[in-house]
């Protein structure tokens, strides 16, 4: 089996030989992660991948709701804390004019 020399490499970076982990696994099972994960990669890339639009509209959807929600956070965060500081400035001043 001929390797490249970007899978030679990175069985050398990541090996654990020289551990006793290593000893005790060997370094097998990463050399032929490099090759799985070579293989899994090139047929991921010439695969054809169709979603169907109704999922795309619950998607979509969802994502409109996250937003919603994430933007109703928000405004809620900044009324309390807005509200905090006005209760701080007012704390500043009345404590310092003596009241």
């Amino acid at each position: 089996m001929k390797q490249t020399q970007l899978a030679v490499a990175v069985r050398h970076a990541h090996s654990s030989e020289d551990t006793r982990v290593g000893k005790a696994r060997g370094a097998k099972p990463v050399a032929m992660l490099t090759v799985i994960a070579g293989g899994m990669t090139a047929g991921a890339a010439n695969a054809a991948i169709t979603v169907p639009p109704e999922l795309l509209e619950v998607f979509t959807d969802l994502a409109t709701a996250f937003g919603t929600l994430v933007a109703a956070g928000a405004v809620l965060f900044g009324v309390i804390r807005g509200t905090l500081a006005l209760f701080k400035l007012a704390r500043s001043v009345f404590g310092a004019a003596g009241a």
